[in-house]
């Protein structure tokens, strides 16, 4: 993880317990950065870690005693299947809840990042521009998009940083696949849905120097070309010299899947050109991040 030159004020992290957020916190600590947490657990909530659950009214919840610098909004509904199933309890914590504490946080003169998606497109294009009109196609994506329109209105105070597929060294998927190939069971990745996938760690670091530098407006990572869940499950099988014909692509229509994009890549321009990154290659992501040491 590269190094950055981060001011010590407080950074306010709200949703510290998922992959990202908690991500973060080591990151920060590491960076010798003072880190308040919150979470929707009572039971996690110490004098570290503060309570606040994005689907209740916030109106009378304390910020942090501390003068924070810097909040990162990582807490929301992510599972796009949620959002179909439960989309009142999703619109209230990934729009409503949002909205209202990034305004109490602006007002309070907090620099906000906000974790967005690509699935604020429709992906029928690749390398989707960020000033390109947004068309979400399901419910998720609707909620993402109209918690950025909403957000962005607050001016210079707010950065988006909008996300393709992050994997994790952890990622159920992949490691799942990776159990069930050792077993000698079939697994059934999907042909046709790409993803554009980002090493967890990048974008822990992308996110570190959005901190550092404070870029507001839209900020796009992604990889630099898609690749099929089927290309992804074939390649770590054959880098752990597993069985291939124990891979068996179905179609996502299959499995019941809302929607797919055809593309997922996002144009990077601006994370190249303002932030100095260079992009991961998608294979060594996929492999990397499924606790394969590459030669």
């Amino acid at each position: 993880m590269a190094k950055h030159i981060i001011n010590k004020s407080p950074v306010l992290i709200v949703g510290a317990n998922g992959t990202i957020g908690h991500s973060l916190v080591t990151a920060f600590k590491t960076a010798e950065k003072t880190v308040c947490l919150t979470t929707h657990h009572r039971g996690l909530v110490n004098g570290h870690r503060l309570f606040l659950d994005l689907s209740e009214d916030i109106s009378t919840w304390s910020l942090p005693s501390a003068q924070i610098s810097t909040a990162i909004l990582c807490a929301a509904v992510t599972s796009q299947e949620k959002c179909r199933l439960e989309p009142e309890y999703s619109r209230r914590v990934n729009v409503v809840g949002t909205i209202a504490l990034a305004k109490r946080l602006v007002d309070s003169g907090v620099f906000v990042i906000f974790f967005s998606t690509n699935l604020v497109f429709d992906g029928k294009k690749p390398f989707t521009k960020a000033n390109d009109p947004v068309n979400p196609q399901n419910n998720y994506g609707r909620q993402k998009a109209e918690a950025e329109a909403e957000l962005l209105k607050l001016g210079n105070k707010v950065s988006v940083v909008r996300f393709s597929k992050v994997f994790s060294p952890d990622m159920p998927l992949s490691q799942g696949w990776i159990r069930d190939l050792k077993a000698g069971k079939e697994i059934h990745p999907f042909s046709d849905m790409v993803m554009s996938p980002i090493p967890l760690a990048f974008a822990v670091d992308v996110l570190l120097k959005v901190v550092g530098k404070r870029i507001s407006g839209i900020t796009q990572v992604s990889a630099e070309k898609d690749i099929s869940y089927a290309e992804a499950a074939m390649r770590i099988a054959r880098r752990l010299g597993l069985n291939e014909e124990l891979i068996k692509p179905i179609s996502y229509h299959k499995s019941g899947i809302e929607f797919a994009p055809l593309h997922t890549t996002l144009d990077v321009s601006r994370l190249q050109s303002e932030l100095g990154m260079i992009l991961p290659d998608v294979y060594e992501t996929v492999t990397e991040c499924s606790n394969i040491r590459l030669n």
